[in-house]
């Protein structure tokens, strides 16, 4: 039956593809995004997993994991397919005022330039180590207002190439920039999504069929490779390094085809430890999330941020049922901590956030709300790694998204706004 899920996957994901590209300005829209990164990230392990499951999943665990992920994948469609919400969209055409818009991007930029500083001086000062716990967790939050700052700068600019806007589009851009050369994976895809995005708000700009193909094929050897190298790949690149890249590449898709390391095997045991102690979170989890990433116990204590989340499931519960340790760096997906919140209508929240985005691009793309384009450009990124990292971490960086950008929408509203 295993096979037969995964084998079901399969046909999930190429439909999600397929959808995009018999109109290729789907790319940009929820469902294709959302599947390429089914086909790229769980799809590869999928196949690991049916063929080196482990002793100590059960072919119940296996075939639950598989099927929750084909429910997962298959909700992505679904609930962007929902007629939209005539009174949300209103909500979200709101007219700004492009002055006003250019003070806060502005400030915004000058913000994330004064934290990055704090930042490198925290990290020059601990020899170059970034330690958890540490004021320099403040200074990344507050650092990361820089990319909306250049998606602000960025669409400006599109739209009326005058040099000021180049230059704070250029200025903006230098610190996203450089996390994209140091080869971090989420900074790297939010720079290519916020440059492909603007270019198709702006000027209906779409690349050709087989460019989009061929970035998925890429982006499924990819994914692997950076995670080998980490730091070392863009250095690889610009040294000519070629023969150490490629065999980096077979070092890493040789070991995502062992499947000794994976994160949809960390999934698989804790939705069977979930199911066997009955202990669903509800959101609890996710609520979790929330408080490690937005109450800081340098501030109000460690002891007292511990006692505000409920950590039903943990890692040691894990080891403690099957004598399984999630290895460092690895994640619990999207497909796991979904099931651990609601069990299988958990894959209700890929809907739940399809349907919003269905909102987002017909207030951006049609009503041409420039906060709506904002917030959609800002949440593509958290929407993909809300399935590599975990829904968990999709609403940590919602939450920045949307206060950051309401807070640019409100000082740079006009007086009056006209809904169309």
């Amino acid at each position: 039956m295993a096979e037969t899920y995964r084998d079901l996957l399969v046909l999930i994901c190429l439909g999600l593809l397929s959808w995009g590209v018999i109109r290729v300005e789907r790319i940009y829209q929820y469902p294709f995004f959302m599947g390429s990164l089914f086909l790229s990230f769980i799809l590869p392990q999928a196949f690991s997993l049916v063929s080196n499951p482990g002793a100590a999943i059960t072919p119940e665990a296996l075939e639950r994991v598989l099927l929750v992920s084909c429910l997962c994948a298959a909700a992505c469609w679904l609930g962007y397919e929902i007629k939209p919400n005539p009174k949300w969209l209103a909500k979200l055409n709101v007219v700004l005022d492009e002055r006003k818009l250019f003070r806060a991007g502005f400030a915004l930029m000058l913000q994330g330039y004064l934290f990055n500083i704090l930042l490198a001086r925290t990290i020059a000062a601990s020899n170059g180590v970034l330690e958890s716990g540490t004021s320099a967790t403040i200074f990344i939050f507050f650092g990361n207002v820089i990319y909306i700052a250049f998606a602000i700068f960025l669409l400006q600019t599109l739209k009326r190439p005058k040099a000021i806007n180049f230059i704070c589009t250029v200025l903006s851009g230098y610190i996203p920039l450089q996390t994209v050369l140091i080869g971090r994976r989420q900074p790297t895809m939010t720079f290519i999504i916020f440059i492909g995005i603007s270019l198709w708000l702006v000027h209906h700009y779409i690349p050709p069929r087989w460019a989009v193909v061929t970035s998925i094929v890429m982006i499924t050897f990819l994914i692997p490779l950076f995670a080998e190298l980490r730091g070392e790949f863009w250095n690889l690149v610009f040294s000519g390094k070629w023969q150490e890249i490629l065999t980096a590449s077979q070092r890493a898709f040789a070991g995502q085809q062992k499947g000794d390391i994976l994160e949809l095997r960390n999934a698989a045991f804790l939705m069977d430890a979930t199911e066997h102690t009955g202990l669903y979170g509800y959101g609890s989890g996710w609520w979790d999330s929330i408080v490690f990433q937005y109450v800081p116990g340098q501030i109000v204590g460690f002891e007292f941020k511990k006692s505000l989340q409920f950590k039903l499931v943990t890692p040691e519960t894990l080891k403690k049922l099957y004598g399984y340790e999630i290895p460092g760096g690895t994640t619990p997906t999207g497909v796991g901590d979904s099931f651990t919140e609601f069990g299988y209508f958990g894959c209700i929240v890929f809907g739940l956030i399809g349907y919003f985005f269905k909102h987002l691009w017909i207030s951006a793309v049609y009503q041409k709300s420039t906060a709506s384009r904002l917030l959609y450009m800002g949440l593509v990124s958290p929407a993909m790694v809300g399935i590599t990292h975990g829904i968990g971490r999709f609403w940590q960086e919602a939450i920045f998204q949307v206060s950051f950008v309401c807070l640019v929408a409100y000082y740079s509203r006009t007086k009056y706004n006209y809904h169309r």
